[in-house]
């Protein structure tokens, strides 16, 4: 099957190449349809099946907390779509960690149709060898005083490349919303590709919006200072790593479920070798 993914809301310049990538998929496509009832509280835990949808509809003053992880234990390609439409003062958190795999392909969609609903996007990322991570999330703001944040932190080493498309729509009517978007980057090599990519869309007057991105090597300063305490720069390498990684999986608000996923990602960092050879 042949499919383009991550096509953003809004057109850029061709030259960009971020319109969209075109992908085939081997298998078919696990379909899943989830609806939370008004009041509703629930933290979900799904591990990488290949290629996934999910068409999720959150009641009013529902909350659903969705961690995604993909290692490279998984298969070669990943596709996964989440769509999410959220109802008057409802929650939706996602959380989503990817340590490996060849091709990943991520879209998060989350339309805030009720008041007062808010969308929290926290994304990590560390990759190495050849792979590619491409991420579209997008925030659509359509009820009044209505909040999105999109957070992502990652490493990139070897000659791993990621792109970032991250958009805030504003549209007509959400008067009193917020959004803040936020990307931190770790670049371990000079092979790398590093593309982040923010727009905010903007139809409404009374409204904020906000955006940075902050990308570029380990400190040499840092890196000294660990160096004069005994820790050579391939651990602190892996130290910075796990640190990125840390900051979004110890948001994850279920303990059992944040327990689970820290000592797995721990015991995949720290057998793996994060430092460009020299």
């Amino acid at each position: 099957m042949e499919l383009i993914v991550n096509k953003p809301l809004a057109g850029t310049f061709g030259w960009l190449q971020v319109g969209g990538k075109r992908i085939v998929l081997q298998e078919e496509i696990h379909r899943l349809s989830y609806c939370l009832d008004p009041g509703e509280t629930r933290t979900l835990l799904l591990e990488d099946q290949g290629a996934s949808e999910y068409e999720i509809t959150l009641g009013e003053g529902a909350r659903l907390n969705l961690v995604q992880l993909r290692d490279s234990s998984g298969k070669s390609l990943s596709y996964n779509n989440v769509r999410v439409t959220c109802a008057d003062r409802a929650f939706f958190g996602w959380y989503r960690i990817v340590t490996g795999g060849s091709e990943t392909y991520d879209n998060c969609s989350v339309t805030l149709e009720g008041g007062g609903s808010t969308f929290e996007a926290n994304v990590c990322y560390r990759l190495a060898g050849s792979e590619k991570y491409d991420l579209n999330c997008e925030a659509i703001h359509e009820g009044k005083r209505t909040q999105s944040a999109i957070s992502a932190s990652g490493v990139l080493s070897d000659k791993a490349s990621k792109l970032m498309r991250g958009t805030i729509d504003f549209r007509t009517g959400c008067s009193g919303s917020v959004g803040n978007e936020s990307e931190d980057v770790l670049l371990l090599s000079e092979e790398v590709r590093n593309q982040s990519v923010p727009v905010i869309l903007c139809s409404e007057e009374d409204v904020v919006g906000n955006h940075g991105a902050s990308v570029g090597r380990p400190d040499e300063g840092l890196l000294f200072y660990m160096e004069t305490r005994g820790i050579n720069e391939e651990t602190a390498c892996r130290m910075l790593a796990q640190a990125k990684l840390d900051s979004v999986i110890g948001r994850i608000p279920d303990p059992m479920i944040r327990e689970n996923v820290r000592d797995k990602i721990h015991s995949q960092v720290l057998t793996e070798n994060d430092c460009e050879g020299e």
